[in-house]
């Protein structure tokens, strides 16, 4: 259990270090895994999600050694991936699940079996396994019809158009990964707004990957195979662990915050438009050491004591912000005027039923809201929080969620399972107490 505490908030200058990006992290494993050779994966992000994707590729044959602040991966790539003796445990890992049920689909002879912890094991799977059956992937739930536990047996697998109905990147790239050694030409055809994370890397390979977008619909054209190159992966910091501390910063007093080196991804940054749009004025630069890294990045300087507007977020900017819903419900809360969140329905999809939760905690701390269909409404306005104990369903965003919306309560708050936070961001309470909590 966490409580927190009632002192007020430092208005100092602040440098905070948040933690490198997990969606980045699990694919830098996964290419480097696939590569002949040896790779040095640069900053890691080495939180528990992670570590369930590196623990499934030691099981297949793959040497990774965790140093400081680097991993070194030494592959002879998928042909020599072995079936392990024991399943694979995705933890509570949703990217390790899917991207793998999409990658060993792809790649003949090999037979695996995944696990997840109660969490994972009540989220969907056949939004990847259903469109890969079809193209020829061999799947079998050991249970329940369309959760894990789930074996897959690597086949040949044949051309398919496919079409997505979600702006989902890990149906995307679960797709693509079952492709990458085969000869097969696929197109994928999904809504607009999906992170693109795994098409770069296919093309820094030098795979024939392209991506068009048609009125609203995105369309990726991919013909394999795409040998993966042993290298170097820097990665840059996780937009998803910025926003709570981005939002944390506006709303103390007074005082700059300093956030080095984040990812300057569009399809990962829309909580900043979003709060710059809620009159934020954060200010975001290019980064000295972008170059050096995965993919570009930005430093953002960030003003306390600004006063904020209640805002709109459409449904189409749903999947650029997907993770950072229940951090900007927070800002919303304190902004003046009503907010409304729209089309919410794949967060009661994620760790936990995060819209119901997020509800949850705005009304322990006497924030008022409602939930409307899949949109959340947040009056704004909040000039005092209340005291709560919350249970966040060993959730690490709603952790962080109720530790950062406790701070502001008039006596100490207490936030249950605070060491599920370790899944995306390790270092969160080193760089909370820089505030002065």
């Amino acid at each position: 259990m966490y409580q927190t505490q009632t002192i007020k908030i430092n208005d100092e200058n602040l440098m905070v270090h948040c933690a490198t990006d997990k969606s980045l992290t699990h694919r830098a494993v996964m290419f480097a895994s696939l590569a002949i050779g040896t790779s040095t994966i640069r900053n890691p992000l080495l939180g528990a999600d992670c570590l369930s994707t590196i623990d499934c590729f030691r099981a297949l044959g793959v040497s990774i050694h965790i140093g400081e602040k680097r991993l070194e991966v030494s592959s002879s790539g998928p042909n020599s991936f072995k079936t392990p003796e024991e399943r694979l445990d995705c933890g509570n890992s949703g990217t390790t699940a899917r991207l793998l049920a999409g990658l060993f689909a792809g790649i003949p002879g090999l037979e695996v079996t995944l696990v997840g912890d109660a969490s994972l094991s009540q989220r969907p799977m056949g939004r990847v396994v259903n469109p890969l059956a079809e193209a020829g992937g061999n799947y079998t739930y050991a249970e329940k019809e369309g959760y894990l536990p789930l074996t897959i047996k690597g086949e040949e697998l044949k051309a398919q158009n496919f079409t997505v109905n979600k702006a989902s990147a890990q149906i995307k790239s679960a797709i693509l990964l079952a492709f990458v050694g085969s000869t097969a030409k696929i197109k994928i055809t999904l809504p607009m707004g999906s992170r693109d994370h795994t098409e770069k890397l296919l093309r820094r390979f030098g795979a024939n990957c392209h991506t068009q977008v048609s009125e609203d619909l995105e369309i990726v054209t991919f013909q394999g195979p795409c040998p993966a190159v042993a290298g170097d992966y820097s990665i840059p910091v996780d937009p998803s662990s910025v926003a709570f501390f981005a939002v944390l910063a506006l709303l103390r007093p007074s005082g700059r915050t300093t956030i080095p080196s984040m990812l300057d991804n569009p399809t990962r940054t829309g909580f900043l438009k979003v709060l710059n749009r809620m009159n934020a004025g954060i200010v975001a630069t290019p980064s000295a050491d972008k170059d050096a890294m995965i993919e570009p990045t930005l430093d953002l300087s960030i003003e306390g004591g600004t006063r904020l507007a209640g805002t709109v977020i459409t449904e189409d900017e749903i999947p650029s912000l997907i993770d950072e819903i229940p951090i900007l419900a927070i800002a919303a809360a304190f902004a003046e005027g009503p907010s409304r969140f729209c089309g919410l329905g794949e967060l009661r999809v994620k760790e936990s039923d995060r819209l119901a939760k997020t509800k949850e905690l705005l009304d322990l701390a006497g924030i008022s809201s409602q939930v409307e269909g899949d949109d959340l409404i947040i009056e704004g306005g909040t000039q005092s929080v209340h005291s709560f104990r919350y249970d966040p369903a060993h959730d690490h965003r709603l952790a962080m969620c109720g530790i950062i919306l406790g701070s502001f309560s008039k006596e100490p708050s207490e936030i249950l399972h605070p060491e599920c936070i370790e899944v995306s961001f390790p270092n969160f309470f080193k760089e909370l107490e820089k505030f002065g909590l």
